[in-house]
Parts: structure tokens; C-alpha cells; sequence
């Protein structure tokens, strides 16, 4: 597959910042996590996507983005119900909600 090459440039007002990025051997890698990571907490990418074009693991990335303070999942209530379901079934009907 033939990647297209995107030339930008990185105001200096930036690059202190991608410098002090922990992940990345490289400006570019470090830049690539960079937007990767702001797409990912924009929803342009789901974390299995983020993940894959960051070259990690889910678990990989997700430890990337505990590192930065960024919620990597979400609790719904259609999460909680399915739970309380698991659980009352687990718990062989013993289990009740508060």
C-alpha cells in the first residue's frame, strides 16, 4: 500500500511539547502519537483504531493514555444495566442494587 506523505509544519510554539512526550523514539513518532491521541479523545478514532495506528496494543495505548491523565473508557447506563444483569446471574439472584 502506497502512503501518502503530508508535509506540515510544526509551529515552535508546539514542539517543546511533542519534545517532552515520553512515548516516541523520534520527533515524528512522538508528533504521530501526538495527533493520534487527539483524535482519539475527539472520536475521530475508536481506541482499537488509535491503538492500531499508533503501532501498540489496546493495552499499550491505553497505558499511553493513563500516563496523560486521558479516560480511555465509558461507563453508560446501558453499561451498568448489562453489569447488574451479569451480576445478578453470577450471584445466582442473591445480588441486589443499592
Amino acid at each position: 500500500m502506497k502512503e501518502n506523505v503530508l508535509n506540515w509544519t510544526v509551529p515552535e510554539t508546539v514542539t517543546p511539547y511533542i519534545y517532552a512526550m515520553t512515548d516516541g523514539e523520534s520527533i515524528g513518532e512522538k508528533a504521530n502519537i501526538f495527533m493520534i491521541i487527539g483524535m482519539f479523545t475527539t472520536k475521530t478514532v475508536s481506541l482499537a483504531k488509535a491503538a492500531e495506528l499508533a503501532g501498540k496494543s489496546i493495552w499499550d495505548f491505553v497505558e499511553i493514555l493513563k500516563k496523560y491523565g486521558i479516560p480511555w473508557g465509558e461507563y453508560t447506563p446501558e453499561s451498568s444495566r448489562l453489569d447488574d444483569i451479569a451480576l445478578e446471574k453470577l450471584m445466582g439472584g442473591l445480588y441486589e442494587k443499592d
